[in-house]
C-alpha cells in the first residue's frame, strides 16, 4: 500500500490539569488589566478632588505602603487617614486648594506615574498662592491592585531650587508658613497625626511617553 501524500504530526491532547492551569493564567491577566484600567481611571478623575472629597480606596491593597523621603507608613488604614487629614487641614488653612493632572503615563507595566501641580490659596491675606509641582508613583500587584505609593521630590514655586519636603511641611509651607503652628505640628513623625499629612508624590521619568489630560481635568473648590 503506497504512503499517503500528506501526513499530518500528531500531538498528544492537553491534559486536563494543564489546561486548567493556562484556564487560570488567562483568567489572571484578564483581571490585571481590568484592575490596572480601573485604577487609572481612578486616580485621574479623583486625584483633584483629593482635598475635599474621599477617594476610593478599592484600588489599593490591604497592605499598602506609602513611602516619601523621611517616613514610612503601612496598611489601608493608615493610608485612609493620610486623606483625612489632607480634607481637614485643607479646610481649616485655606480658602481654596485645587489639583491639576499634567500627565499619567506607564513607565513599565506595573507602574503608574502621574504628573500634578496643587494649588493653594491661604485664608491669611498676608500669604499669597502657593503651588506645588510633583509626581506620584503607584506600584501594583499581580491583581492590578496599588500595593505600594512612593514620593521622592516635590517643586516649591517653580523655577524655584527643588527640596525634598516631608508632606506634612508641604501643607504648612503652601499655606502659611509665618502663622503660628498648631500644637499637633509637634508630635513625634511616628504618630498618628504626622500620618495624617500624607500624600505621595515623585519625579517624572523624562524618557516616557506622556499621556496628557485637557485642561478641565482638574477642579476647584473654595470654602467661605
Amino acid at each position: 500500500m503506497p504512503p499517503p501524500l500528506f501526513s499530518v504530526p500528531v500531538t498528544p491532547s492537553e491534559s486536563p490539569a494543564v489546561a486548567r492551569r493556562r484556564k487560570e493564567e488567562e483568567e489572571e491577566r484578564r483581571r490585571y488589566y481590568l484592575n490596572m484600567g480601573y485604577a487609572i481611571r481612578t486616580l485621574r478623575e479623583e486625584l483633584p478632588d483629593v482635598f475635599f472629597k474621599e477617594p476610593s480606596f478599592d484600588i489599593y491593597g490591604d497592605d499598602i505602603v506609602f513611602k516619601d523621603p523621611l517616613n514610612k507608613f503601612e496598611g489601608i488604614d493608615n493610608y485612609r487617614r493620610i486623606f483625612w487629614a489632607l480634607r481637614f487641614t485643607g479646610r481649616i488653612f485655606f480658602k481654596a486648594l485645587w489639583v491639576d493632572i499634567v500627565s499619567i503615563w506607564q513607565p513599565a507595566e506595573n507602574l503608574i506615574m502621574i504628573r500634578w501641580i496643587a494649588h493653594g490659596i491661604p485664608r491669611v491675606p498676608w500669604e499669597g498662592h502657593g503651588r506645588f509641582d510633583g509626581a506620584s508613583e503607584y506600584k501594583l500587584d499581580k491583581n492590578g491592585k496599588i500595593y505600594e505609593h512612593k514620593v521622592h521630590n516635590v517643586a516649591m514655586n517653580p523655577p524655584t531650587k527643588f527640596k525634598v519636603l516631608p508632606v506634612h511641611e508641604l501643607i504648612r509651607s503652601l499655606g502659611c508658613p509665618s502663622t503660628p503652628k498648631p500644637t499637633y505640628f509637634e508630635i513625634s513623625s511616628q504618630s498618628l497625626s504626622v500620618a495624617l499629612f500624607k500624600i505621595g508624590m515623585d519625579e517624572m521619568l523624562p524618557s516616557a511617553m506622556p499621556y496628557a489630560f485637557p485642561s478641565k481635568s482638574w477642579r476647584r473648590i473654595a470654602w467661605i
